[in-house]
């Protein structure tokens, strides 16, 4: 056991001292490194001024020798060439110049025959310009007989329309005063057939008598009294039984309809009295 101990202690003194020698070898790469890259300052410069600039030496310029060029032998003279003789050119004859031509005076006979066909050039010309005018004022008078006529059949046709119209609103409104005062008697007669069931006449009175009445009738089917006698029937004793049934007749049928109801506001009534 103690033999082990000191074998690990020798393993991490040569450890440690490994490391402290690399340590120190990459310290001394460092330093080797930083000292060589530095350079030492450049020696510094010097001028020297100078107040006269000396003057240089006078150097005489040697010219060469010239070369010797040998003379070429003499040539004999050209022949001299004639010339040939000189032609002078012949001047062309001068071309007369053409003499203006003088106006033919014209005579009598053509005066009259240019005025005459300046005369019928005029008159062709106006009666084109008159032929032209026709044609167009032609022209104008068919389209308004055209635009006069459209406007006729299309008035012709509007008015036939009216009619159709009218006739249509007529027979429509026929139709409704038809079947209002066929609703109107109906209630009418609703009315007189109530009343006569609550009529009690007396004895001895006569049939074949008629008594016409104006009755207010108010719009829940009441009546306002006093009930007016238009025509008496000629028999008090029927016509006073008839106001008494016309009051147990309350209500009186009325139609449903407001505008038909209004109809029977005075309501004029002939009650027949019959066995």
């Amino acid at each position: 056991m103690p033999a082990t101990i000191d074998h690990e202690r020798g393993v991490r003194l040569w450890a440690w001292l490994l490391a402290l020698l690399v340590h120190a070898l990459f310290v001394a790469i460092l330093v080797f490194g930083v000292s060589w890259q530095r350079h030492p300052d450049p020696a510094p410069l010097m001028a020297e001024l100078w107040s006269d600039i000396p003057k240089p030496a006078t150097v005489t310029e040697v010219t060469p020798p010239q070369p010797v060029t040998p003379e070429p032998p003499a040539q004999p003279a050209p022949t001299p060439m004639l010339a040939p003789p000189r032609v002078e050119p012949t001047p062309a004859p001068p071309h007369p110049e053409p003499k203006p031509a003088l106006p033919a005076t014209p005579s009598a006979a053509d005066i009259a025959l240019k005025k005459k066909k300046e005369k019928a050039a005029q008159e062709a010309k106006r009666q084109a310009d008159q032929q032209q005018r026709e044609k167009i004022l032609a022209e104008q008078l068919r389209q308004e007989r055209q635009d006069a006529l459209k406007e006729e059949r299309r008035d012709a046709a509007l008015r036939a329309d009216a009619e159709v119209r009218r006739r249509q609103a007529e027979q429509l409104a026929q139709n409704a005063r038809a079947a209002q005062a066929a609703a109107v008697d109906r209630y009418k007669l609703a009315i007189i057939n109530k009343i006569r069931g609550n009529t009690e006449v007396p004895e001895g009175v006569q049939s074949g008598l008629t008594l016409e009445v104006d009755v207010t009738i108010l719009p829940d089917g009441g009546v306002l009294e006093p009930v007016r006698i238009v025509k008496p029937s000629g028999d008090p004793r029927y016509d006073q039984a008839v106001l008494r049934g016309i009051l147990r007749s309350q209500p009186l049928p009325l139609p449903s309809d407001v505008a038909l109801r209004r109809l029977f506001r005075v309501t004029h009534l002939q009650i027949h009295h019959e066995k």
